[in-house]
């Protein structure tokens, strides 16, 4: 069972990391390269490929975890979506009074922040299961 989870785990961190050196290649290539039309639809769509394989993976690994384990994920997540809804509808809002660059907080800019919601939203949630281990012994 324990080689199982960390083949699981394996798995899930091969396509997160297919997924970041896909989605740099690919920025990195559109902004410098400058190609046409058509190359550049298929750059821009390769990452959400990569990133639907490495959902499609973290989905099985979380429903392969025991119910804390699963519990920590799904709060990560709700943290990370609402810190993100939060972000959008902030930098929505300021964009209305005032004009915010496009080269400082463009779409593309807006995705390590999403990152890091979640794993804020991980540290908080691990945070509190540790918390209740503890008063439980």
């Amino acid at each position: 069972m324990e080689k199982t989870k960390k083949t699981g785990l394996g798995k899930v961190a091969f396509f997160a990391v297919l997924w970041f050196v896909t989605y740099t290649i690919c920025l990195l290539v559109i902004k410098k390269g400058s190609p046409d039309t058509g190359a550049g639809i298929v750059l821009a769509l390769l990452p959400v490929a990569t990133f639907a394989l490495y959902i499609f993976n973290l989905y099985k690994g979380i429903a392969s975890m025991d119910e804390v384990q699963t519990r920590v994920q799904m709060e990560a997540v709700v943290i990370a979506f609402s810190l993100g809804l939060l972000t959008l509808m902030t930098l929505g809002l300021l964009d209305l009074v005032v004009t915010l660059k496009k080269e400082d907080w463009g779409y593309r800019h807006l995705v390590p922040y999403f990152f890091l919601f979640y794993l804020i939203g991980l540290i908080i949630s691990k945070r509190k299961y540790n918390l209740e281990d503890e008063k439980h012994n």
